[in-house]
């Protein structure tokens, strides 16, 4: 177990406990060199697809890995916490331990809805190697090139080489077959030309060189002069205008985006050879069903290529269901209530329970017309995972947590999340522009309502209900 304190954010800044599971397993051979890394996160939120099925993949990975042949390099493991918070548990692996200073090739694993293959979402540095493994796996797998996911994960620094996955369960057999090809090689030199690649249905993955990009637009270009040709022939002008346009797009993504230009360029060159076809003298005296067998097979390559896009694993999905519903025990007013998803007060209040309020010790307010120096003392009697402090009225000009400097905002106003404090008393001190009131807002999150309190008729509530324990510190 990795337990690590850190900090990050840039407007909203996140100060974080956190507990990462890391492990290193010994390869066979006898001079240790760059090794093999494995990451995913154990956290996870509401109604959100998490990396439980990647867990358990890995998990059943490495039980496999135990029973069978050892791998020539090391590999190590990172099960990381903190994902969903600024990706601090990432952050504390790769500034604070001491195994991510050398690392070959890192696979990463997030997670993904339902069940389907182990999908390709994008790769850092040279890739040539890694998508030609990736791609010659016997295992099911899917992936495309055409628009990388943003990836703002401190892990993107590690390793020579990476690749970024969505996994399920059902995806622990390619999992154990990725981990067996790279762990059997040295990866001082894994790095390679970048390729593109996409999966076609009933083919596979395809790959190629993305030099290769600008040789077929060429061919494209060569096509379409042909095919025009035999159009403006025929007397007919609009078409040629319609394949520049299209041609004319094809160039822009070869040059801007030339991972997604196989979506533009295989379409575009199976229409002009249907069209080609059609159009070309020596096609006048073939039938009606030859012709429409020619302009069939000029589309297949758009049906193939664009028709998948629908179901790609990263297309948008649905907005998230609305917020379940929330209980605030408020110590402003000593009293409790629902709140809707809308966060809006309900008319009714809630009964009390047994969630306490935060507890706050004041150490210090001292006022001048320049600077006010706060002092307090937080502690969580609900060990909430999550809380939020934001400060209104005045600029922060200077915070320290527990002896630890923290960002000040000049302009906006300023918070800080915090999570997995437990219970531990925490000093805050805070600088504010001084000569004027403001107030200090504090907010307890802990997932799931208490049960004693429920109504019978909201039995039913989702359960991504949460508990606020709120409190306010007014400075005047």
């Amino acid at each position: 177990m990795q337990t690590a304190t850190v900090t990050g954010g840039a407007d909203r800044l996140t100060v974080a406990v956190v507990h990462n599971i890391v492990l290193r397993v010994r390869g066979s051979a006898l001079v240790r060199r760059t090794p093999l890394m494995l990451a995913t996160h154990y956290d996870s939120v509401a109604d959100a697809p998490d990396a439980a099925g990647a867990v358990a993949a890995l998990l059943d990975t490495l039980r496999a890995l135990r029973h069978g042949p050892p791998l020539r390099e090391d590999l190590i493991v990172l099960i990381a916490d903190g994902e969903h918070a600024a990706s601090l548990g990432a952050r504390a692996f790769v500034d604070q331990h001491p195994w991510a200073r050398h690392v070959g090739l890192l696979l990463r694993f997030d997670g993904a809805a339902g069940e389907g293959p182990l999908t390709l979402l994008g790769t850092q540095g040279a890739n040539g190697n890694t998508v030609q493994a990736w791609a010659g796996l016997d295992a099911p797998t899917a992936g495309s090139s055409r628009a990388p996911e943003a990836d703002t994960s401190p892990l993107r620094t590690l390793g020579l080489a990476g690749m970024r996955f969505s996994a399920t369960l059902a995806g622990g057999e390619a999992m154990l077959s990725l981990v067996r090809a790279f762990g059997a090689r040295p990866l001082e030199a894994i790095a390679a030309p970048q390729r593109l690649y996409f999966s076609v249905p009933l083919a596979g993955v395809l790959h190629y060189p993305e030099h290769m990009v600008w040789h077929i637009t060429h061919l494209a270009c060569a096509l379409r002069l042909v095919v025009c040709w035999a159009l403006l022939r025929r007397g007919l002008r609009i078409a040629p205008l319609s394949l520049a346009g299209a041609l004319a797009l094809l160039i822009v993504v070869s040059a801007a985006r030339p991972g997604a230009s196989y979506l533009l360029a295989w379409p575009l060159i199976g229409v002009l050879l249907g069209v080609g076809a059609l159009y070309l003298p020596l096609a006048a005296s073939l039938s009606r069903h030859a012709r429409g067998a020619i302009a069939t097979a000029g589309l297949l390559p758009a049906v193939v290529l664009l028709l998948p896009l629908a179901a790609d694993p990263r297309t948008p999905a649905a907005a998230p269901p609305a917020p379940g519903i929330t209980y605030l025990a408020d110590a402003t007013t000593w009293k409790s209530y629902w709140l809707d998803g809308a966060a809006a007060r309900a008319v009714s209040e809630a009964p009390r329970s047994g969630i306490a309020f935060p507890q706050v010790e004041m150490l210090k307010d001292e006022d001048s017309p320049v600077r006010r120096k706060v002092a307090f003392a937080l502690t969580s009697n609900n060990a909430a995972p999550t809380i939020a402090l934001r400060v209104e009225g005045a600029r922060v000009l200077a915070a320290r947590l527990d002896g630890r400097a923290l960002a000040a905002r000049r302009f906006g106003g300023w918070t800080l999340t915090l999570h997995g404090m437990g219970e531990r008393r925490l000093p805050i001190e805070l600088e504010l522009e001084g000569g004027r009131p403001a107030r200090i807002l504090i907010e307890e999150s802990i997932p799931g309502l208490p049960a004693d309190t429920v109504p019978t008729r909201r039995i039913d509530a989702p359960r991504n209900g949460r508990i606020l324990a709120t409190d306010t510190l007014l400075l005047r």
